[in-house]
C-alpha cells in the first residue's frame, strides 16, 4: 500500500508541474482575454386620448476588454451590437435626420425613419471608428471602456474610449 500511494503522488506531482510549465510557457497572443458587453436601455409612453405612443428611448452598450483583443474580435462585436439593437422593440422609431418635408398639394411625404441597413451601416461604421482610435492611442496591453449611445436619430448614434487604469504590478 505504501509503494501505490507513492506512486500516486509522484504521478500527481509531475501532473501538477507538467500543466504549470505549460501555462507559464504559453505565448500571449495564445492566452485568452475576455471582453464584455453590456447594455442598458430606457424608454418612455405617453398616453393620451385612448392611445398609447414612443416617447423618447436610448441605448447604451458599454464593450469592456484589452484593446487587441477587443481588435482581434471586431467583427462579432459588432455583429452581436447589431443584431442586438436591430432586435428592440424601438428599432422601428430611430430617425433617418432631417428627411420631413411638408407638402401642400398631398404629396407623398419620404418616410423620416432609418432603414435597418442605415442603423447597421452606422453602428458598424462607429464602432470601427472608435475600436481603431482605442488601438491606436493606447498601449499594448492596455484595457479599455468602450461606451455606444444610440439615440432617436442616426446622428444620435455615436461611440467613443476611455483608457482603463492598469492594476498595479503583483495584484
Amino acid at each position: 500500500m505504501t509503494i501505490t500511494r507513492i506512486y500516486v503522488i509522484a504521478v500527481i506531482t509531475a501532473l501538477v508541474i507538467t500543466a504549470t510549465t505549460i501555462t507559464t510557457t504559453l505565448p500571449a497572443v495564445a492566452q485568452e482575454s475576455t471582453i464584455h458587453i453590456i447594455k442598458h436601455g430606457s424608454n418612455s409612453y405617453t398616453i393620451s386620448g385612448g392611445s398609447s405612443s414612443v416617447g423618447s428611448f436610448d441605448t447604451v452598450y458599454r464593450v469592456v476588454g484589452e484593446r487587441s483583443a477587443i481588435r482581434a474580435e471586431e467583427n462579432l462585436i459588432t455583429s452581436t451590437i447589431t443584431d442586438d439593437f436591430n432586435s428592440s422593440a424601438t428599432v422601428g422609431y430611430v430617425m433617418a435626420g432631417n428627411t420631413t418635408t411638408a407638402s401642400s398639394d398631398g404629396a407623398t411625404l419620404p418616410n423620416p425613419f432609418a432603414t435597418p441597413e442605415q442603423i447597421t451601416e452606422r453602428i458598424t461604421t462607429e464602432l470601427r471608428r472608435v475600436i481603431t482610435e482605442a488601438e491606436s492611442n493606447t498601449s499594448q496591453g492596455q484595457h479599455v471602456e468602450i461606451k455606444c449611445n444610440f439615440g432617436m436619430t442616426l446622428e444620435d448614434m455615436r461611440c467613443h474610449y476611455l483608457p482603463l487604469p492598469q492594476a498595479a504590478q503583483g495584484q
